[in-house]
């Protein structure tokens, strides 16, 4: 093994190409691997983490180990084993929580290998009452460990870690990727036969967090008005079925495209014309920053932090308002504005520092440096 090469092991990947996993394969995708190497912990059960081929194919390795959830006991031990193998400059921690530590305490005792925690949410969902004692009981022990500590937002790193000191790093994006093209547009409406079509979109996990049941009634109240209208929903999750119920009750079927989870979201995105995104709570939104990227109008609920607003795409709207005022104003703004008149804003996003070439290199450097 060389040295002087720094190896990183991931843990937090879930089979969802969501926004964590496009976090790490963001920052993966531009480092240099000859100095600084990903391996990834896959403990999904008998699903496998998201981007696994290519993880392989850019060099890094996959560990399957047993879930936490079928065999707490060989889960920890193996990951144990993996981290005290000496091998690990860090373990990185992606998180939405501190419920499950695992990836934290393995690394207490191994004199070589530091722990980081990635804060990337500001709250837990509604209903997860064991994530959130787990969560509570852990936050005060590992705050008092020595770790580096990052986080998605300001707000995200409040908190996860209260009273700590953090570093707040930017959801980097391929901006290039997202860019706009009205070629790639016209060729991913086509492919959906989406001609002529109002097509708003969404890419988010389908869970109580991302609040796309109340999206669902938006839509409903701007199908009234614009018959044309298509919603298309990119994700997966656990209120699948309350959607497509949703949709049913309202006699929505052949107008909202269930398309789950997607590795092709640039393109997908040149096809929508706007962006809906009522989060109940948000750690930050990447989604909400390609689109801009991509010169989509973004309507999001105020939970979003002032973070993601990198450009005047975004409108910021409380829940409270209801679906009748929201699906108001998207239709309001929808008569003063011209669908075929849509720019990219690749140039700000990335003079802001959110393009993943730039922060990728400023991360290798604060790991090659030890965060100091």
């Amino acid at each position: 093994m060389n040295s002087q090469k720094v190896y990183v092991l991931q843990i937090g990947m879930t089979p969802n190409p969501g926004g964590i996993e496009a976090y790490v394969m963001n920052l993966y995708r531009k480092i240099d691997r000859n100095k600084v190497q990903f391996d990834f912990i896959d403990w999904c059960g008998k699903e496998d983490i998201a981007f696994g081929d290519e993880i392989k194919r850019l060099g890094g390795s996959v560990f399957k180990i047993p879930s936490r959830k079928e065999n707490y006991l060989g889960n920890k031990r193996a990951l144990n084993r993996i981290v005290a193998s000496g091998k690990y400059r860090y373990t990185y921690s992606n998180l939405n929580s501190l419920s499950n530590i695992l990836g934290i305490t393995a690394t207490y005792g191994v004199a070589r290998t530091i722990p980081i925690i990635h804060a990337h949410n500001d709250n837990i969902e509604k209903g997860l009452f064991v994530a959130k004692l787990l969560d509570r009981l852990h936050k005060p022990y590992v705050n008092r460990q020595k770790c580096v500590r990052l986080a998605c937002s300001q707000s995200a790193g409040e908190w996860m870690f209260p009273h700590r000191k953090f570093r707040v790093i930017a959801d980097a994006i391929e901006t290039a990727a997202f860019k706009y093209s009205e070629k790639t547009r016209q060729a991913a409406r086509h492919k959906l036969s989406l001609e002529n079509r109002l097509v708003i979109g969404s890419v988010a996990r389908f869970g109580p967090q991302k609040n796309l049941l109340f999206l669902v009634d938006v839509f409903h109240k701007i199908c009234e008005v614009e018959k044309q209208a298509v919603l298309m929903l990119v994700g997966t999750g656990v209120q699948e079925p309350l959607l497509r119920q949703r949709v049913h009750q309202y006699g929505l079927g052949e107008k909202v495209l269930f398309l789950g989870a997607r590795h092709d979201t640039a393109s997908l995105m040149q096809a929508m014309d706007l962006m809906i995104a009522p989060s109940v709570f948000e750690g930050f939104g990447m989604s909400v920053l390609e689109a801009q990227c991509a010169g989509l109008p973004c309507y999001v609920s105020d939970a979003f932090q002032d973070e993601v607003r990198q450009t005047p795409l975004v409108k910021k709207m409380p829940l409270e308002l209801g679906a009748d005022k929201w699906s108001g104003q998207i239709i309001s703004d929808l008569k003063l504005r011209d669908l075929e008149k849509r720019s990219s804003y690749a140039e700000v996003i990335k003079e802001n520092g959110y393009d993943n070439t730039e922060v990728a290199a400023e991360f290798q450097a604060r790991l090659l440096s030890g965060f100091k």
